[in-house]
């Protein structure tokens, strides 16, 4: 894996979807954002466990992830994670047509982060 490609990839990940590197730090389980910031300034790679939850959260493969590939291939997986989020036993109606809406209004590049802030509230 390319340090350059990564890092620039995971920048434009995170810049198009609005994050600071806190909060995708926060989402990902670090305490602090300095382990977004070492792997945006390709002085660090993440492990491969990290590596897989940055894809699982955006949506993309990883191949596109680490610059093999140009397609992000979000619609690929992002029906997995809908289903996943539809079945889910606390997941209330009002919250999926919620959703719903909310994904039909919006690029389809932002449905991870729509579908993971989804999960935060109704986990609450």
């Amino acid at each position: 894996m390319n340090n350059n490609n990564f890092a620039r990839i995971l920048h434009e990940l995170r810049s198009k979807h609005n994050l600071s590197m806190s909060e995708l730090a926060s989402i990902l389980g670090f305490k602090t954002k300095s382990a977004i910031n070492q792997f945006e300034k390709s002085a660090s790679l993440p492990s491969f466990p990290t590596l897989l939850k940055i894809a699982d959260f955006f949506c993309v493969s990883l191949d596109y992830l680490t610059g093999r590939s140009d397609d992000p291939e979000y619609e690929k997986f992002l029906t997995p994670a809908e289903e996943a989020f539809f079945n889910h036993p606390a997941t209330s109606k009002d919250l999926i047509d919620k959703y719903k809406h909310d994904k039909a209004t919006h690029s389809i590049e932002f449905a991870p982060v729509y579908l993971h802030d989804y999960e935060v509230v109704r986990d609450r």
